[in-house]
């Protein structure tokens, strides 16, 4: 396998996931009533929590970018508090060693923000030839604008690339643009939720990426 480019996931791929989603959806919500009406926030039912937050904005005129600042900066609140005391897993800094060894260049596609990696991953920057998170694009995955926007960062193409995740977002993202894509079991997504997405590989743990180079 001839790979020169691979981009992580962060939450559930690197470091373990301790985010409460139906709490962070809660508290969006909770912000987006003192601005909208029951109807508008129905509409959003199945929407990620960032997709929402751009959603209800797009009918809210003058209040509709003092909604943003306030849903994201609750946002940014709630995940700092879930990042609190946490660590990488305790192989993941071995893992990406030995690729840089390898001359692989390394990226980061999160939803999350700058942060919440600085605060998990205080020396990121060590490792990481790239990082896109929220804060770079609005079209978050499983847009495949955010993919497109990490092989940017790295001078990279699909054909050359990998990307690692442990959530269906992640491989179908990938997918889109036709990168090989490795579904890890470390997040909360089962094996059959992966084939059910069409990742490439369905691996235990990042460890397993060096197998498969």
């Amino acid at each position: 396998m001839s790979i020169s480019s691979i981009i992580f996931d962060f939450d559930g791929t690197l470091t373990p996931l301790t985010l409460n989603f139906d709490l962070l959806r809660a508290e969006i919500l909770a912000i987006a009533r003192t601005y909208v009406n029951e109807e508008k926030i129905t509409e959003t039912q199945g929407f990620y929590v960032i997709e929402t937050i751009y959603e209800l904005e797009k009918g809210l005129d003058t209040k509709g970018r003092e909604f943003m600042e306030k849903a994201f900066q609750r946002l940014k609140e709630l995940e700092l508090e879930a990042a609190h005391g946490k660590d990488l897993y305790p192989y993941t800094r071995e893992v990406l060693s030995t690729l840089k060894k390898r001359n692989i260049k390394l990226g980061i596609i999160t939803r999350s923000c700058m942060d919440v990696l600085k605060s998990v991953f205080p020396d990121i920057h060590e490792y990481m030839d790239g990082i896109t998170t929220r804060e770079h694009i609005k079209l978050v995955k499983p847009h495949p604008s955010h993919v497109a926007e990490a092989l940017r960062v790295l001078h990279s193409t699909p054909q050359e690339s990998m990307l690692v995740g442990d959530h269906p977002t992640d491989i179908m993202a990938g997918n889109h643009l036709g990168l090989i894509t490795v579904g890890v079991l470390t997040g909360r997504t089962k094996e059959e939720d992966f084939k059910k997405v069409g990742a490439t590989h369905i691996v235990n743990d990042i460890r397993d990426v060096l197998h498969l180079l």
